[in-house]
């Protein structure tokens, strides 16, 4: 796994990471405003509805993150360097997903444990301890699919960010195929099958998906062997190039 610290420690670049956590904490800061003028007295509703609604901001995060996987080696030229190494296109594609992921994870956390700050200055610090299953998922789903957008795609920024703002909260609203496969959704699903308390903004967010546990780690799972599939594909087409 020495391909994968290094990796890691490349795209946490402190500035990067900061300005990250800032962005996976918008739901919290939005959570701790609101939440003080809560009369319904139903704050898991209340915070079901802005993390899920509001959560595409750390969506947004791991696409900066995990893009940058094996794009910033690109970028710096030290790619083919790595080529050279006696190591497996497939042992490159997997460390590479898992650095992605580990990053995505690490502003994940961070991002939940806002939350958990912000619940507990609130009032009921409860209501934000099953969260983590949301940014967990959706760190995972995130990473297997834009750690290899940011290496084939020039603009996988761009690309990323049409997936996020076009796909998943436009198109997957109307289209129930799209909304199936949609990496949040999916995350969302995993989210409501431990937090029953949804609100009504969550679960129109959730959409068509099934809630549940064991289907949504199954597609995560779908999602991770074909985005580290077409990885492994695009390395070892390059080989032959």
């Amino acid at each position: 796994m020495v391909l994968a610290r290094h990796l890691y420690k490349r795209i946490m670049r402190r500035g990067r990471v900061i300005g990250l956590l800032a962005l996976a904490s918008v739901p919290a800061l939005l959570f701790w405003l609101v939440g003080f003028d809560d009369t319904d007295g139903n704050l898991t509703e209340l915070f079901t509805d802005i993390v899920s609604s509001v959560g595409y901001t750390y969506a947004i995060a791991a696409l900066i993150l995990t893009t940058a996987t094996l794009r910033d080696e690109r970028d710096s030229g030290t790619l083919p360097y790595i080529y050279m190494r006696p190591i497996p296109r497939i042992s490159m594609a997997a460390q590479s997903v898992a650095a992605g992921t580990a990053a995505a994870l690490a502003v994940g956390l961070g991002g939940w444990l806002a939350t958990l700050l912000a619940a507990l200055a609130v009032g009921d610090v409860s209501v934000a301890f099953p969260a983590w299953t949301l940014f967990a998922s959706a760190a995972i789903g995130y990473a297997a699919v834009f750690v290899p957008l940011g290496y084939l795609v020039p603009r996988s920024l761009l690309v990323g960010l049409g997936y996020i703002l076009v796909v998943e909260t436009i198109l997957a609203n109307v289209v129930t195929g799209l909304a199936q496969i949609s990496i949040w959704r999916i995350a969302l699903s995993i989210y409501a099958g431990v937090e029953t308390g949804f609100g009504q903004v969550a679960t129109e967010s959730l959409g068509p998906v099934t809630p549940g546990i064991g289907g949504g780690l199954v597609k995560l799972g779908a999602i991770v062997v074909v985005g580290l599939g077409i990885l492994t594909w695009s390395l070892r087409r390059r080989d032959a190039l």
